[in-house]
């Protein structure tokens, strides 16, 4: 396959959209819808100005964006060698200009709607080869930071009762939901970024953090996701470790090499966990994240309900997009409120199969591009990610969803450099293919597997 990066003037990026893309990432972070609400921002309410219904971070991204081609001395040039480096990007931009031109004229959806969701993650993926080596490391570190700080506020609403930002949806504030908002707003959007985050770092994930701070790191994001209490992000990446783990143990009995330390380590927190989980269970402290998947509130009946939905449209409206007004006032009258809980059906009720199916293409083209650039084990984390989002309403609507996912993965789990070797001349150094799809292999293991010969 051939290299994704662009070429040698990818180190002469203008300074102006560096420091706005670092901006971008900044906010995107640390200012949550819930915050912008605090401030009296009307960004999830159908009244108001029309720069307020697009994410700060959003503006500032796209803002960097152009300003990395308007300085440039040859801006077409830049955007010709873009379409090169990135062909699954461009197909998607391409079914996604088509997507919004079709919800408008004849859905008459929000374009911000339609642009909020990806705008932030193509331009991290355009822009990211062109930060130096430095900034990549000092934006890895923030990245630590910020999901670490990120579960010890989670952690602590859980525990004290309290937010940071009140819990609010389209300006209605939510009562009786324990789950934790802390930074990132949504808990849903916490779930997946901290369940993310844990899988990029179990994989092996920036492999210059220190083991200490790796186990450290991984601990305190585990509390975490029982209070955020996403019960799909949980269970999916619980199954991803378990699995990880059961193919490591199962190479440890078959012979394979490994690095003592960490069967040392294993062997005194294991019990420490599950000491810690009993006291939790037991102390009451847990109760509230059990009952809801007792009780979930009706989301789980929802989710079959939308299925009545099919016999309300014949197929001429199925194939083209169902009128939207039709499609809220048989959600209401099925009493789902909230939307349809489940990525695809939300798509397909909002501009039909045939746009639904071309988007949809461009949309695992556009998921191959940050596939490709990452290291072994990617193939697990876009499972988890796609298992997520199938769950709720994911990338049909407003969200940020797939700009933290896709930040995370270019920062935390960029695949190392291939070194030339003499016997595979066909490998080139920083080619970011894979051999295959094997997400299973060897260099899946914990990351400070190393051989103890």
């Amino acid at each position: 396959m051939t290299e994704a990066r662009l070429p040698s003037e990818r180190d002469a990026a203008p300074k102006t959209a560096v420091f706005l893309f670092v901006v971008a990432l900044l906010l995107l972070f640390y200012v949550s819808p819930m915050a912008l609400s605090f401030v009296g921002v009307k960004y999830d309410l159908p009244e108001g100005p029309a720069w307020q219904k697009l994410h700060p971070a959003t503006s500032v991204a796209i803002l960097a964006f152009c300003a990395a081609l308007a300085l440039r001395q040859r801006p077409l040039h830049r955007l010709v060698a873009l379409a090169a480096a990135f062909p699954g990007a461009t197909y998607f931009i391409a079914m996604w200009l088509l997507l919004t031109l079709h919800g408008m004229i004849n859905q008459h959806a929000q374009i911000t709607a339609l642009v909020e969701p990806y705008a932030l993650s193509l331009v991290a993926l355009f822009l990211y080869d062109d930060l130096s080596p430095g900034r990549r490391r000092a934006l890895r570190k923030f990245l630590h930071v910020t999901i670490i700080v990120n579960a010890l506020i989670g952690v602590a609403e859980y525990v004290f009762g309290w937010r940071l930002f009140p819990y609010v949806i389209s300006g209605v504030e939510i009562d009786g939901d324990f789950r934790s908002t802390a930074l990132f707003g949504h808990p849903l959007l916490n779930a997946c970024t901290t369940g993310t985050y844990i899988l990029c770092l179990f994989l092996g994930g920036d492999r210059e953090l220190r083991p200490a701070w790796r186990v450290l790191a991984l601990l305190t994001t585990l509390l975490a996701m029982f209070a955020f209490g996403g019960r799909t992000a949980i269970v999916a990446s619980s199954l991803v470790i378990g699995l990880v783990s059961l193919k490591n143990l199962a190479g440890v009995l078959l012979g394979a090499r490994f690095d003592i330390r960490w069967v040392v380590l294993a062997m005194l927190l294991t019990p420490a966990l599950i000491g810690g989980a009993a006291a939790a269970i037991l102390g009451g402290v847990l109760n509230r994240f059990v009952d809801r998947f007792v009780d979930d509130n009706g989301s789980g009946e929802a989710r079959v309900i939308v299925l009545q939905m099919f016999d309300k449209f014949d197929l001429t409206a199925m194939l083209v997009g169902p009128p939207p007004d039709l499609v809220g006032s048989y959600l209401n009258s099925f009493g789902i409120g909230i939307g349809i809980e489940n990525n695809w059906l939300a798509l397909l009720f909002q501009y039909g199969a045939w746009m639904t199916l071309f988007f949809c293409c461009g949309l695992f083209a556009l998921f191959w591009e940050f596939w490709r650039r990452g290291g072994k084990g990617i193939t697990l984390i876009f499972v988890y990610f796609l298992i997520v989002i199938s769950s709720a309403i994911g990338l049909a609507t407003k969200t940020l969803i797939f700009a933290h996912f896709s930040v995370l993965l270019l920062f935390l789990f960029e695949r190392p450099p291939v070194a030339v070797v003499a016997a595979s001349p066909q490998r080139a150094p920083n080619d970011y293919g894979h051999d295959g799809l094997d997400a299973f292999s060897e260099a899946d293991a914990w990351p400070g597997e190393r051989s103890i010969a």
